[in-house]
Formats: structure tokens, sequence, C-alpha cells
């Protein structure tokens, strides 16, 4: 998410929550701090989600043929 797409959200956040009758001097003070919170925060996009769990289901499908391939050929050895 870039900076203008979390401003936007934490408006829509304030706005439907039971915060919206507070000061604006609170809700700037907690929209300040939301925004800190996030920009912090270590997000990925869902696309870099998808791409990284997509990886991870084929190296764990590699690693069960390589676990089968290893059984084999302990299997042969005895």
């Amino acid at each position: 998410m870039n900076p203008e797409q979390i401003r936007t959200r934490i408006e829509q956040m304030m706005q439907k929550s039971p915060l919206a009758g507070l000061s604006d001097d609170v809700k700037l003070l907690i929209k300040g701090q939301l925004q800190s919170l996030l920009n912090s925060a270590d997000l990925v996009s869902r696309e870099e989600f998808e791409v990284q769990a997509e990886s991870l289901r084929r190296t764990q499908a590699r690693l069960i043929a390589l676990e089968d391939k290893l059984n084999q050929l302990e299997q042969q050895e005895k």
C-alpha cells in the first residue's frame, strides 16, 4: 500500500468507527498514530504474498519428491 492508500483507509476507519464523535484534535492524534504504525509495519502486497506462497508450494512439492527418492535409495541399500 502506498501512503495515500493508507491515509484513505485510515479516514474510512475513522468515519465508520465510534471514534467519529471525538474532537478533531483527538482524531488527528489517533490518525497520526495509526498512519505511523501502518507505515512502519512490514506489509507486503497481495500479489507479492501470492508469489511467495506459490514458491513455497513448489518448494514443498520438490522436498516431498526428494524425500521419496531418498527413501527409495535407502530401501535399495538394505
